[in-house]
């Protein structure tokens, strides 16, 4: 039932590309009614600068130009065919993957053969012949690839390119120039999906770019707590106030040294109930910006993941504690790796970051932090 659903919006949204194209062919077909056939996908994207379809298009399943089919391990790319002008009458096409073009193009400089490659063969499958009923006007067919083969490395960061063309009517003439469509996919926007975000409001509240401050040490304005996070006592090492620094307009802070006292088992985090899915967290907010003085580190400090939990293992603990996810905090130039973690149901979750700073002059300013998670990942 599913599957007939999303066929009959995938016909819908054909035949709402076909209307666009209708206004706009030349006023000699106007005039005589010209009936040829053609792809509309080799101008539904572009507009008629190029045949070019790229795939993934679309934000949800009703304008999405593919179907994902996980149980099958396919994902459907959706092509057709349509008759313009005043005729009706049934027809039939070949349906043929055109080499020759891809190659021509990846040798003349149109795409870049070290991001463009050619999808290849053992990937997809297609019909090779397409037939359209009397009074039908259009016709659907999809070109199926596999998704193992997707999500192989050799791939990833990669476009692959397939050329599919219409040939030999039945009835009726091409439109030549838009007898084939390229299919441009993008393989990491399709493996990988779009990113959705789980800060703001109503999950991960104050994430930084700036941090606010729910209250500053009196008679300064550079130490407070942060709004929406927790700061254990030990955090708290400017007088009963930290976690939060005015430093770049607003930063996570934890420091030692330069005045200020050690750390020893100093958290701030945050829990927030999430639902089910597969989630990333970046303590860094993408890279510890400004280099060095952002992470200056001598003593071992902890990016931490608790689904279940309220509040953060102590440092001591972190090790041992079963469930939770961690990563050490790493210096520039290196990249802060990621917490990836799985929810299989809606739970709460603890966010945030443990340090034992002994030594003195360390720290770190985290200018925002992530999370997020990709929801049509493959």
């Amino acid at each position: 039932m599913h599957m007939k659903l999303t066929y009959n919006r995938t016909i819908i949204f054909i035949f709402i590309s076909f209307l666009f194209v209708a206004c706009t062919k030349s006023a000699s077909e106007e005039e005589y009614g010209f009936s040829k056939i053609y792809m509309p996908q080799a101008i539904l994207k572009s507009g008629g600068t190029d045949n070019n379809f790229p795939v993934p298009s679309g934000v949800d399943s009703s304008t999405r130009n593919y179907i994902v089919d996980k149980p099958g391990k396919k994902v459907h790319i959706l092509l057709g065919t349509y008759l313009s002008g005043p005729a009706d009458g049934a027809y039939a096409v070949d349906v043929a993957v055109n080499s020759d073009t891809v190659q021509q193009m990846l040798s003349n400089g149109t795409y870049n053969p070290t991001l463009y490659r050619e999808m290849p063969a053992s990937m997809y499958s297609l019909p090779s012949r397409i037939e359209v009923g009397s009074g039908k006007k259009g016709g659907a067919f999809n070109v199926s690839l596999s998704i193992d083969q997707l999500k192989l490395q050799e791939y990833a960061g990669k476009f692959l390119l397939l050329a599919v063309k219409i040939a030999n009517p039945t009835q009726y003439e091409l439109n030549t120039s838009l007898s084939t469509t390229i299919i441009v996919l993008n393989v990491d926007a399709l493996v990988i999906g779009p990113r959705k975000d789980f800060v703001g409001a109503q999950y991960l509240k104050n994430p930084g770019n700036p941090f606010i401050a729910a209250d500053k040490q009196p008679g300064q304005t550079r130490w407070g707590n942060l709004k929406d996070w927790t700061a254990n006592e030990a955090a708290r090492s400017h007088g009963g106030f930290g976690g939060f620094s005015s430093d770049n307009s607003g930063t996570m802070n934890m420091e030692s040294g330069w005045g200020s006292p050690q750390i020893l088992n100093g958290k701030i985090y945050q829990t927030v109930n999430l639902p089910a899915g597969d989630y990333y967290f970046d303590i860094s907010g993408g890279n510890w910006a400004g280099g060095e003085n952002f992470l200056k580190a001598q003593d071992p400090a902890y990016s931490i993941v608790a689904p279940g939990l309220d509040t953060l293992p102590d440092y001591n603990a972190i090790l041992t504690t079963a469930g939770i996810h961690y990563q050490l905090l790493v210096k520039p130039p290196a990249t802060q790796p990621l917490i990836n973690f799985q929810l299989d149901a809606p739970g709460k979750v603890t966010f945030g970051v443990v340090v034992n700073y002994t030594q003195t002059e360390q720290g770190f300013k985290s200018k925002q932090v992530f999370l997020y998670t990709f929801p049509n990942h493959l």
